[in-house]
């Protein structure tokens, strides 16, 4: 029986992120497929995804994700000294605001035709995302994953992102100037919890 209930859809980015937290910590769920809109009787923005754990609703991804961390055994997410907790905070913060707004809003959403975009617009976010990775991939060069050594909760949300680039022609020429992006990839893709998740998506309304 599963512990928790996450509402949303596998290809969403989000979405995919909690079930990540959810897979990395060893926590039974349920998926209960609903679309952005269908949540609005509890979240009052109507956002994928939401969390449902006996009697106690949460939604907004990164609050379910450190939830799960903090109420169940396992690895945990965020790094448990005051600097490594924090520096988890800054890449999270990092990739749902800089990475989320250039790449996945700018192009991505706009390429599978879930957003609307122009293609001058589309130009623009491929140049800002390209300086956003190229941050993301300088700060690889020195280490293994976000935040460290170990997998935290930045690579967890990194992750749905950036492995949507292979799909858009543009995105997957910067991921592949990206050597340490790529090496970051290919260690996460490597992840029990990554290959449990992975929509098998390939465009969205295409």
């Amino acid at each position: 029986m599963a512990t928790i209930q996450i509402y949303g859809v596998p290809p969403s980015p989000f979405t995919r992120a909690t079930r990540l937290a959810a897979r990395e910590k060893g926590v039974e769920y349920e998926l209960v497929p609903t679309r952005p809109g269908e949540t609005a009787p509890i979240n009052p923005l109507g956002k994928i995804p939401m969390m449902k754990h006996g009697d106690f609703t949460l939604y907004e991804s990164p609050a379910i994700a450190r939830y799960i961390d903090r109420t169940f055994d396992g690895p945990p997410l965020w790094p448990t000294d005051a600097k490594g907790s924090s520096l988890c905070d800054q890449w999270l913060s990092v990739v749902c605001d800089s990475m989320v707004q250039t790449a996945l809003a700018g192009v991505i959403g706009p390429r599978f035709g879930i957003i609307p975009g122009t293609e001058e617009g589309i130009q623009v976010a491929l140049k800002r995302s390209a300086r956003v990775v190229g941050i993301f991939d300088k700060h690889l060069a020195d280490h293994r994953f976000l935040a460290g050594e170990q997998v935290t909760a930045a690579d967890l949300f990194l992750v749905p992102i950036f492995f949507y680039f292979p799909e858009i022609p543009e995105l997957k020429v910067l991921a592949e100037a990206s050597p340490n992006c790529g090496r970051w990839a290919r260690d996460m893709g490597a992840r029990p919890s990554v290959k449990a998740t992975d929509p098998q998506f390939r465009g969205l309304n295409r």
